[in-house]
């Protein structure tokens, strides 16, 4: 299982954990938890036993590599050659309040990584991951780290730099893999799937504002309004689109796998940029998937055009969604979806990629979990939000499938 990805699980968990701070429970809620220091403590002390049982694994089997495969205790080279999980753990290792491995971590980067590399990347995934470490560890470096120098903005720059070549598209949409040292290759797809597209306005954005330099901001909005341009004339998206022409390939509409990140950065850029653009856009989109697209609790899949449903299946990306209510003040439904959501964790110990609403049953060859993190990090932000109880006790029960199904030898 991709290391990063678990050690986000346990990153949000850990945060929750942390945020109780003794209050009185209220008993009449679906779900009880005793209020004690001391489950705070063994729940807290199982969540970072998990990050440093990965974490001390992968830099003991696998660093620099980019992930440490958990079976055979074996490093790879999945993404791009440049130490994946480490520098998207390195925010990690300030939430453990470890400050030492942090600055050790940002001095290691600083000193190795380029991106002067022959090697073909995901322009998604190195954005959110890669980009992202690197602009979350420097802001944190300023604030913790007298010494530090700002070594890593130079090196953000360059990858945003190398990542803007995807844009160059006749849409402005851009292309999903990318060559770091020669850009787009000859022969690359021009089908890209709407959050490959459109996840750029909080790394891009960010990166503008420490650099003084708009242009990274800016390849980020025109992608996404381009993306917004061709919706349909209900305000909804499909799920694949050709970036040269802006036909979508795939019309499939909802919000899990394939368009999920796409509303969650409108929002989170609108409110972090005070952006009004991104604000309306999602705010249009948000009032047609409650429209169309939800059958409450749950959220389907309709084509595009018609809002006819296509897939009745809940899909493990999808988790992210009351988290994000909260943001609106959603927290009726908020609290009624993420119920439904937690009742399948309930039910199989994990969420499997898809769930079949029809048969209520897992929909075939979709049983697998990858360890996402998403479900954490709607429990994270409805606790944060409403400080009831219900959430931890969810958590919890999070907390205890990942410490006891899925341990392996060097990782999780």
């Amino acid at each position: 299982m991709k290391s990063r990805v678990f050690i986000g699980v346990v990153v949000l968990l850990l945060q929750l954990i942390d945020s109780i701070n003794g209050q009185e429970f209220n008993q009449s809620n679906i779900y009880t938890l005793p209020s004690s220091a001391e489950l705070k403590r063994l729940l807290r002390e199982d969540v970072k036993r998990m990050f440093y049982h990965g974490y001390d694994s992968y830099m003991k089997y696998s660093f620099p590599m980019d992930e440490l495969k958990p079976l055979s205790c074996k490093g790879s080279d999945t993404f791009g050659k440049y130490a994946l999980t480490y520098i998207d753990s390195l925010d990690a290792l300030l939430v453990m309040n470890n400050l030492t491995e942090f600055e050790k971590g940002v001095q290691w980067t600083i000193d190795n990584i380029s991106f002067a590399k022959d090697i073909n990347v995901s322009v998604f995934e190195t954005n959110i991951r890669v980009l992202g470490g690197l602009l979350s560890a420097h802001m944190w470096a300023e604030k913790l780290l007298p010494a530090y120098k700002g070594g890593l903005l130079p090196l953000a720059a360059d990858l945003g730099d190398r990542l803007l070549l995807a844009f160059d598209s006749p849409t402005g949409i851009p292309y999903g893999a990318i060559n770091l040292e020669r850009g787009v290759l000859k022969g690359e797809t021009t089908v890209t799937c709407t959050a490959g597209g459109g996840t750029f306005a909080l790394e891009f954005g960010i990166l503008s504002r420490l650099t003084n330099n708009p242009k990274y901001a800016v390849a980020a909005k025109r992608a996404a309004k381009a993306l917004w341009k061709y919706r349909s004339e209900l305000d909804l998206l499909g799920n694949h689109i050709d970036i040269a022409t802006g036909e979508w390939t795939i019309k499939e509409s909802g919000i899990g796998t394939g368009i999920d990140s796409f509303f969650e950065y409108m929002l989170k850029a609108a409110i972090y940029f005070d952006d009004e653009e991104y604000m309306q856009m999602f705010l249009d989109s948000y009032k047609a998937i409650l429209k169309y697209i939800r059958k409450d609790p749950w959220y389907i899949e309709v084509h595009m055009s018609k809002a006819i449903i296509i897939w009745p299946i809940y899909n493990s990306l999808q988790s992210f969604w009351p988290g994000l209510q909260t943001m609106v003040g959603e927290l009726e439904e908020g609290f009624s979806t993420i119920k439904a959501f937690h009742s399948v964790w309930r039910r199989f110990g994990f969420i499997p990629e898809g769930y079949n609403l029809m048969s209520g049953n897992v929909q075939p060859g979709q049983r697998s979990y990858p360890l996402r993190p998403e479900l954490a990090e709607s429990l994270y932000y409805m606790y944060q939000t409403t400080k009831d109880p219900v959430y931890i006790k969810m958590a919890r029960d999070l907390v205890w499938s990942l410490s006891n199904l899925t341990r392996c030898v060097s990782f999780h």
